[in-house]
């Protein structure tokens, strides 16, 4: 029947023209996978590059913020330095008026007979120490001290009789009301 039809030279033909598509199409997809890894490798250098430049930034920016930490320390350390010295020089200019006011019921509440030679004071206490003559003076002046109002109860430390005269030495504790 098909005895002058010779198929397999197309068969031949078309085998090699499949085989050259696909050799080109392999080289196509071995080009177009080169070109793609290639501009992969280029997009994730320059991420790296600009997270690189970000990086120094951020450390430029850390240390000129650590630079500003230290001087608002060094500030805030004046500040409560400053702060120290206000409140002291407020406290000295309490305890003046005070002093004053100890002095002014002092002078106020002495008595006859009462003659202060020492006074000192030591926290919240005032020492004191004199010559009172006759001694029933020196009980009245503590009496009028507790009535003072920057004075409490005095307490009365020791009472010597001096020698060759008719006084007493005495030293005597006074707590402060303030």
């Amino acid at each position: 029947m098909n005895q002058g039809i010779n198929l397999r030279p197309w068969r031949e033909e078309r085998r090699e023209k499949r085989q050259k598509q696909f050799t080109q199409l392999s080289l196509m997809a071995c080009l177009l996978g080169l070109l793609i890894s290639g501009l992969a490798y280029y997009s994730s250098q320059q991420a790296l590059a600009a997270l690189t430049q970000e990086n120094q930034m951020i450390q430029q920016n850390t240390r000129i913020l650590d630079l500003e930490i230290a001087e608002v320390v060094q500030l805030r350390q004046k500040k409560d330095t400053l702060l120290h010295r206000i409140q002291v020089i407020e406290g000295l200019q309490a305890h003046r008026f005070q002093t004053l006011d100890i002095f002014d019921q002092l002078a106020a509440s002495n008595h006859d007979g009462v003659q202060l030679t020492a006074a000192r004071r030591q926290g919240r206490e005032l020492q004191l120490q004199g010559r009172v003559y006759p001694t029933p003076a020196l009980s009245a002046w503590m009496r009028q001290l507790e009535s003072q109002e920057a004075f409490r109860a005095p307490l009365l430390r020791s009472i010597n009789a001096e020698e060759n005269t008719l006084s007493h030495r005495f030293n005597m504790m006074v707590p402060l009301a303030f």
